[in-house]
């Protein structure tokens, strides 16, 4: 393990309450956290930086430290970036695009600063734990990912994307450019009684048209992200028990109310899938399966560049702690696919770790070479 004294400073722009800021010594020990919260800045990318320095300097005060004693920081932001850091495409906040915070916060605190993907910095938070060639899989919103050497680079990332899904690496976005083919998907839902047709039916009244539309404009498949992530697990628990309410006998009046709400429905179908309620399980088993032939479309690509057989698979994010209901089912079919890559819990989600801000952590020592990265 390499012995790292240095201080750094971690930020987490991330798409819901704001940004969060951590300080670091090394990448291992976080040692205060605070947040700027989206309600106390504008819209414009200014009005942001204004109110965003002004934090950092009352957060490093308040830890009773001076910005000298910051050794270099870290930033770990949605979206895809450009190779200089600014922002090419971050959905959530569009206003954004053009801009580079990088150099900002480089030129008004005279720091070394390193910016990359919050699924990037969350897997580089993974590897600094495991020191080990591994995927890392986020799963919220949607579903990103990152391909991790043993030397701690982050293999094929999104940078300067040039608005063709094909030069995108399915290990770096795989959620939107992984296709999932309609054909395939109706045999599945029909293997358990459910009606995919009925799942695309609740996908187009959410999302519209496109939605149903799969990468490279194809109308045969969808992206998989639409299934694999929070929202999609909630999709297909709707489409699973169209009007049938009889789940609702597990459940008080106010979780009952909350099944239509993906941000918190997950946590609602765990609990019916540990009661053994059907519709929970068959979610849960379709999920999995699902899960499965994506993973075998991405390591098919994958190892036609050099990824090693059985590289261990680490999950993240909120309803990866669904793993125990869904996992079973997922390695089973990658099982009888001949693959034999393990999925487990993310060590840092285990810890209680902010795993993109100790990402953040990572990327900052990485700007002044603490951790070296040899750029494969």
């Amino acid at each position: 393990m390499i012995k790292d004294n240095n201080y750094y400073l971690a930020l987490d722009l991330g798409t819901g309450l704001g940004t969060k800021l951590a300080l670091f010594k090394g990448t291992q020990l976080q040692i205060s956290e605070d947040i700027l919260k989206v309600e106390e800045y504008g819209s414009g990318f200014d009005s942001y930086t204004t109110v965003l320095e002004e934090k950092i300097y009352s957060f490093i005060k308040k830890n009773k430290m001076s910005i000298r004693q910051i050794s270099s920081a870290g930033i770990a932001s949605a979206g895809i970036l450009k190779s200089d850091g600014a922002f090419q495409l971050i959905q959530n906040f569009p206003s954004f695009n053009g801009f580079n915070l990088k150099k900002n916060i480089e030129e008004k605190f005279e720091l070394p600063v390193a910016i990359d993907n919050d699924a990037n910095a969350g897997g580089l938070a993974e590897w600094s734990v495991l020191r080990m060639e591994i995927l890392y899989w986020v799963f919220g919103g949607g579903w990103g990912g990152v391909w991790i050497s043993k030397n701690g680079d982050v293999k094929f990332p999104s940078r300067d994307w040039n608005g063709n899904d094909n030069s995108l690496h399915p290990t770096n976005e795989p959620g939107y450019v992984i296709p999932l083919y309609k054909l395939d998907l109706k045999s599945l839902f029909y293997e358990i009684g459910a009606s995919y047709e009925r799942f695309e039916k609740l996908l187009f009244e959410e999302k519209g048209e496109p939605a149903l539309i799969g990468p490279c404009e194809n109308d045969d498949s969808i992206r998989a992200e639409f299934i694999l992530s929070g929202p999609g697990r909630c999709r297909l628990f709707r489409a699973i028990v169209g009007d049938d309410n009889f789940y609702e006998r597990f459940l008080d009046i106010t979780e009952a109310e909350k099944m239509t709400d993906p941000s918190v429905a997950g946590e609602y179908i765990s609990k019916l899938s540990g009661m053994r309620v059907e519709s929970a399980i068959n979610t849960d088993r379709l999920y999995g399966k699902i899960l499965a032939y994506a993973t075998r479309e991405m390591l098919r690509k994958s190892k036609k560049d050099g990824m090693p057989d059985n590289i261990p698979i680490c999950l993240g994010g909120k309803p990866s702690y669904a793993l125990p209901y869904f996992g079973p089912s997922t390695q089973r079919v990658l099982g009888k696919m001949g693959f034999m890559n393990y999925l487990r819990p993310s060590v840092i989600d285990e810890r209680g770790i902010n795993a993109n801000l100790m990402g953040a952590a990572v990327l900052a020592s990485k700007a002044i070479g603490v951790i070296k990265s040899t750029g494969t």
